[in-house]
């Protein structure tokens, strides 16, 4: 499989030298020979796109800065919102689209829900002392993300539930769920920046035995498994 990306670059080039060549040697049937090698690049190139968007992989960021970042990530949000992640303090930080976002996503039968860790785990102590930072910083974060989440829950009345993981238990990456139709995907990596200058995934719902179906499911059971937060940011 590593080899496919010089495999499709070495049918560029001889594509490319192939029809250089026959153009300078004024070949006389070269206009065919041109449609129809363009045709088999273009049938290779995609054949190979194509088995990526059959598995619902339509489209992934280098960087999540320079792709689809946290304020893009909540415009796309129009009807539902499911959120696995540490605290989710990406999204709340960004006060006015974060609630613009829940207002559209306000539904009395199905509420935005987030699965977060516990602001007082021992393992956002013990991976901010390995980042160089204060013992307290990445527990600080998640408490001040949960008061943001409980003031659109009490002030606003949004329709909105909270779970915390088993304790000390932590994902190794953040799920965003859009719509029920797109997932965004993107791993944790502590004291290495803002989390924005990691790659990122975009899963669209292809139906069974897709990424996105398989990623779904995990939330499902890794939500069903949480405790409920009754929205007192004293946690």
């Amino acid at each position: 499989p590593e080899y496919r990306r010089i495999l499709l670059a070495a049918a560029f080039a001889v594509w490319l030298v192939v029809n250089l060549g026959c153009q300078l040697w004024s070949v006389v049937w070269y206009p065919v020979f041109f449609v129809v090698s363009s045709g088999v690049l273009a049938w290779l190139a995609w054949s190979e796109l194509d088995r990526f968007w059959e598995l619902g992989l339509v489209g992934c960021d280098r960087t999540i800065r320079k792709g689809v970042d946290y304020r893009k990530a909540l415009q796309l949000t129009s009807r539902s919102l499911d959120f696995l992640g540490i605290g989710a303090s990406k999204l709340t930080d960004l006060q006015t689209g974060f609630e613009e976002a829940l207002r559209r996503c306000n539904d009395p039968d199905r509420p935005v829900r987030f699965l977060l860790s516990r602001p007082d785990s021992e393992e956002l102590e013990k991976w901010a002392r390995q980042a160089g930072k204060d013992r307290q910083e990445y527990q600080d974060h998640v408490r001040e993300s949960l008061r943001a989440i409980a003031r659109m829950k009490n002030d606003r009345a949004f329709n909105i539930e909270v779970r915390f993981y088993e304790p000390d238990s932590l994902p190794l990456f953040r799920l965003m769920f859009i719509d029920e139709r797109l997932c965004l995907a993107s791993p944790y990596v502590f004291g290495k920046g803002d989390g924005s200058q990691l790659p990122q995934l975009h899963l669209a719902d292809k139906g069974d035995g897709t990424l996105y179906r398989a990623l779904k499911q995990y939330f499902i059971r890794s939500w069903e498994r949480g405790a409920p937060w009754d929205f007192r940011t004293k946690e």
